[in-house]
């Protein structure tokens, strides 16, 4: 569902990504940085790794198994209730030389395909490489599990 609302390439958006240190249990931690984009006429994800590109403290950053991205948009001239477009949260945690993730929108819960990880790099890097390696990609392609949200 994500990656089929890209409508938003009509009107001005503006997207927000947090990365966030997570302890062993899923609990967040502290935040590692922040970054903000508003690139019109661009993907979803496109619009993510963008807001990472210059993120806030410029580094470095630190080393981790486990991690979360917090993706946020809004639109900029949205006539109605909210200007939140969506939110979408992406947990990774990082073993060995692979990299999983788990994608939760309001939507649905998904398992995104496993990702190469290089043991040492920081979060932030994996982090881009994560967002990389989902642009372009339909609602469908890179699921390996789907579920509803609150199963």
């Amino acid at each position: 569902m994500v990656d089929d609302f890209d409508s938003c390439q009509q009107i001005p958006v503006q997207t927000d990504v947090s990365v966030y240190l997570d302890d062993p249990a899923g609990k967040i931690v502290r935040v590692v940085c922040d970054g903000t984009s508003v690139h019109p006429h661009s993907s979803f994800w496109q619009r993510a790794e963008a807001a990472l590109a210059s993120p806030t403290p410029r580094g470095p950053y630190p080393v981790a198994q486990a991690f979360t991205i917090f993706i946020h948009e809004i639109g900029k001239d949205v006539i109605a209730d909210t200007q939140i477009l969506r939110n979408v949260w992406v947990r990774v945690t990082c073993e060995g030389s692979v990299a999983h993730a788990t994608l939760r929108t309001a939507y649905e819960t998904r398992e995104l395909d496993v990702l190469g990880y290089l043991i040492g790099d920081d979060v932030v890097t994996t982090a881009r490489r994560l967002l990389q390696s989902l642009d372009g990609r339909s609602h469908v392609a890179g699921a390996t599990k789907i579920r509803e949200a609150g199963s």
